[in-house]
């Protein structure tokens, strides 16, 4: 900086900025310059962190007075799935002898009937309500359907919500997307059974799912 232009300082000013230099040559700059991206990193880190609970949220209880599953923990890791729409079961999926036996258990349940599915992929069994009964709201995924099975063995499903935490909370299966974005609350997936013991897990959660769907007199 010139003579000329030092003179055009106010005597404060000059000083200050005389101090700022001596700061700058004294080690600490490299360590500011490193610092200083942290420091606007850590400001802009908040709304991250508030946001990322709701990938994973979990619906509010409601005032829920059906009776627990009691599930088992499931003994191994948590198949893939899919983070999105359509929501699919990547490994881990049931032979196919499993599988008929899967299906005949679930429509053999009454006042369930098989329909082609309305809100998966093709080649999903949808299980709907028997037309003459009456069909829960809430249970109902589209129309009359409140659960469709996959070609792999999993399964799509409405709970009430004690039992659908239950259901994620012991590892059989997972909250749906919708379920997470509110657009359909009670929907989760059962991950599908890989063992005839697995098997009895599942037919336990489709009967759960067939007495929320099918209110009785006593639910009236």
């Amino acid at each position: 900086m010139s003579a000329r232009r030092l003179g055009r300082w106010p005597l404060p000013a000059l000083l200050a900025g005389v101090l700022v230099l001596v700061a700058g040559c004294g080690g600490g700059s490299d360590t500011e310059a490193t610092e200083a991206p942290t420091t606007v990193a850590t400001t802009t880190e908040p709304p991250a962190t508030t946001e990322a609970p709701d990938a994973t949220a979990t619906p509010e209880p409601g005032d829920e007075t059906h009776p627990d599953l009691e599930l088992p923990g499931r003994p191994v890791a948590q198949p893939d799935v899919t983070s999105g729409i359509p929501h699919i079961q990547l490994n881990q999926n049931a032979g196919d002898k499993l599988l008929e036996r899967l299906a005949a258990a679930a429509f053999s349940l009454e006042g369930v009937v098989e329909q082609p599915s309305l809100a998966s992929l093709s080649g999903a069994r949808a299980l709907t309500v028997a037309s003459g009964l009456s069909a829960r709201p809430e249970a109902m995924i589209v129309e009359r359907e409140f659960a469709h099975i996959h070609p792999g063995g999993s399964l799509h499903l409405t709970l009430p919500t004690n039992q659908a935490a239950e259901l994620v909370e012991s590892g059989w299966g997972e909250w749906h997307p919708f379920a997470l974005d509110g657009t359909l609350p009670n929907l989760v997936m059962v991950y599908a059974p890989r063992t005839g013991d697995d098997l009895d897990i599942v037919q336990t959660v489709i009967e759960a799912t067939v007495e929320f769907a099918i209110p009785t007199a006593a639910d009236a």
